[in-house]
């Protein structure tokens, strides 16, 4: 019974506090550093590559307070990457979406164009 009870108090506890947490707003954020730009996918696919074989090897070190000034300048180009990632895999994705209802009308002109620049856009993430 008090084990029921300490695990209830505990599970409470818990809950209450990551609501807590979760409902604080984030810090405002300021721009230290500049993140690595890319012109397309590709590059921010090659820049992300980068970025992170850098902080795989900063993680392995020692974390010290020159790594952790190494990791908030890396963490700019890694958001920066992801994000220009993020944005074209949402619009391929609005593409195999219309290529899947073009599909359903039986308009194979329409599919043809619709597949031929989803699989041009996505060669450029997974090959």
């Amino acid at each position: 019974m008090k084990r029921s009870a300490a695990f209830i108090l505990l599970s409470t506890a818990i809950a209450f506090a990551s609501t807590t947490h979760a409902n604080e707003p984030r810090p405002e954020r300021v721009d230290h550093f500049q993140a690595k730009q890319a012109d397309g996918v590709v590059e921010a696919i090659a820049n992300l590559r980068e970025a992170n074989a850098k902080l795989a090897e900063l993680l392995s070190g020692e974390v010290n307070d020159y790594a952790m000034n190494d990791i908030h300048s890396l963490s700019y180009t890694v958001e920066e990457s992801l994000t220009r990632i993020i944005e074209e895999m949402k619009m391929l994705l609005d593409t195999a979406g219309d290529m899947h209802f073009a599909t359903e009308g039986l308009k194979r002109d329409a599919v043809i164009d619709y597949g031929d620049a989803y699989l041009s856009g996505v060669r450029k993430i997974i090959d």
